[in-house]
């Protein structure tokens, strides 16, 4: 990142202090019917689209962020002699409008929280576009189906997010070649070869044991019951791909070792051997039971909670386009320094906050942090992906929720980047899924970019027509013809990038404590919310992690 002066950050602050936070966005010439002008502007889910969008990234807006938040010193000096603003009194600070920060809102809301989330709106990657009618995601996808009467089930009843669920039951269809398989685990794709089918079957059994947890434990993560640690532990020691080749008994069959490699390139931007095999049984086990799909994917959940949270408490305790720049702990208290939506300085003065934002922001902000807990961020890494959401006339093909993208079945070589880009695409997610009846159709294609580096290459403005053209090469190559629909039905291809949306679920991290490091309160009146908590990208982490900690938050505010 370069150096940043005066002069240079002056163009991001004008003279009255404005923050030019957001690219130009092409909007329809009316807002969304059924929404509040609130929701409208700021909800996870833009209906304001135009028909054909821009060509241009969606998802992460990067640039004002890292101007500001890598070089704090600059920006210090560039700000020296404005004069701040009185400072504001408040319960409680939430820092980050994603996932982790909407659900501890909804749950302290009693305390009136002030929710500041640095992006144009909420959601974090748990965001969504609609086109003709099809809320579809950019980000997020999917719920895996929670226990009845469990913490995520109560929040799905309580947001009356069940009316509006589709139950996404059975194997999903796996591509190898031009060919669709339905019932992969069977080992449909090996033809007569017993032996390799055994494999498929012996897995497919062990990882069915897994998810029903009674003749083996699954592995909860985060963890809540302190007498799994050890178990956990133990599995975080070792990777993924070992621990299910020591269960085959053997080299993994190359269709096998492709789909838990293309699927952990997808899940948790990382190689299958990366991978911790608590983190990875966590995970990949979960595709053996049902998923929650609603309109929009996961933007759908945080639109309900931006909706909820603008009528319970006002909305000017939510706060869009303002980023945190200077969290500190002092007295009884915690101020929170951040850019407001026009660019001025505020100042927060609260008796607790909640940092739900990534740990590696939360080492650039928080001040005075100890040197045990950033050395701990710094173990963390997070890599990126990709989403290509294409707007097709006419309907769906037959009705499936994600097709796997195996190419040709084989890993050619253990080089990632060289992988991943000779495979492309690893996921097709029909975008109709949950909206059935519609004359169009979505779908929304995930590309994996799990290596070190991946992040400055999206993130180069010059990197988006190629992007675009690679997606649009295999889409019209591989992916149409494999679901028997012609390239003349296009009528939009929307991408998204996220860059760090995926802490690396790696080996020790729960083992060797840094989880517990980076997770536990500072000085006792900060916490810190997030998925990366325990460095396991999912829904369920940010939404355990604010069930945790949001009842610590009440004792302090008595």
């Amino acid at each position: 990142m370069s150096q940043i002066n005066r002069r240079t950050f002056l163009k991001y602050v004008g003279a009255s202090g404005t923050v030019l936070y957001l690219a130009p966005f092409a909007r329809a010439n009316t807002p969304a019917p059924d929404l509040g002008q609130f929701l409208s502007r700021y909800s996870p889910i833009d209906r304001t689209v135009a028909d054909v969008a821009p060509r241009q990234y969606y998802g992460d807006d990067p640039d004002v962020p890292h101007r500001v938040l890598w070089n704090k010193d600059g920006m210090k000096a560039a700000l020296a002699g404005q004069k701040p603003r009185p400072a504001e009194q408040a319960d409680v600070v939430i820092i980050g409008g994603g996932m982790a920060g909407l659900t501890s809102a909804y749950l302290l809301r009693k305390h009136k929280p002030i929710v500041l989330e640095q992006a144009s709106r909420f959601g974090g990657n748990s965001k969504g576009q609609s086109w003709r009618g099809i809320d579809y995601s950019i980000g997020a996808a999917y719920v895996v189906e929670p226990d009845e009467g469990s913490e995520i089930d109560g929040l799905m009843k309580e947001l009356g997010m069940k009316d509006s669920v589709t139950l996404k039951e059975g194997e999903d269809p796996v591509s190898i070649g031009n060919t669709i398989f339905k019932e992969f685990w069977s080992g449909e794709s090996c033809g007569e070869d017993e032996a390799a089918r055994e494999q498929f079957t012996k897995l497919a059994a062990y990882f069915r044991s897994v998810w029903d947890g009674e003749e083996i434990v699954y592995p909860d993560i985060p963890v809540t019951e302190e007498d799994q640690r050890e178990y956990i532990d133990g599995l975080d020691r070792i990777s993924f791909k070992d621990h299910v080749t020591k269960i085959a008994g053997g080299p993994l069959h190359p269709n096998i070792e492709t789909a838990l490699e293309h699927y952990c390139w997808s899940s948790f931007g990382a190689s299958f051997g990366e991978i911790s095999a608590a983190c990875g049984l966590n995970f990949y086990t979960a595709e053996f039971g049902n998923l929650y799909v609603f309109p929009g994917g996961n933007s759908a959940i945080a639109e309900r909670l931006v909706s909820k949270l603008s009528t319970e408490l006002s909305p000017k305790n939510l706060r869009p386009s303002s980023l945190v720049f200077e969290v500190r702990s002092h007295g009884n208290g915690v101020e929170v320094k951040y850019f407001d939506s026009k660019g001025a300085i505020n100042t927060i003065v609260a008796k607790t906050a909640i940092m739900a934002c990534p740990k590696f922001v939360v080492g650039r902000v928080l001040q005075d942090i100890e040197p045990e807990r950033l050395d701990a961020i710094r173990k963390l890494r997070y890599n990126s992906y990709l989403v290509a959401n294409v707007c097709l006339k006419g309907a769906p093909p037959e009705s499936f929720y994600d097709l796997y993208m195996l190419g040709d079945g084989k890993i050619a070589s253990q080089d990632v980047r060289t992988e991943t880009a000779r495979k492309g695409v690893t996921d097709v997610i029909l975008g109709n899924f949950s909206v059935p009846g519609k004359q169009d159709t979505v779908l929304t294609l995930y590309k994996g970019v799990p290596y070190q580096g991946s992040r400055a290459e999206i993130y180069d403005p010059k990197s988006y027509d190629s992007v675009r053209a690679k997606f649009e090469e295999q889409i019209r190559s591989t992916i149409l013809p494999l679901l028997k629909m012609t390239p003349d039905r296009i009528v939009d291809i929307r991408v998204a990038r996220w860059g760090h949306p995926l802490p690396v679920a790696a080996q020790g991290l729960i083992a060797d404590k840094v989880i517990d490091q980076v997770r536990k309160p500072f000085k006792n009146r900060i916490f810190f919310v997030e998925q990366d908590n325990w460095a396991l990208p999912a829904f369920e982490t940010a939404v355990m992690e604010a069930y945790h900690w949001a009842p610590e938050v009440e004792k302090l505010l008595g």
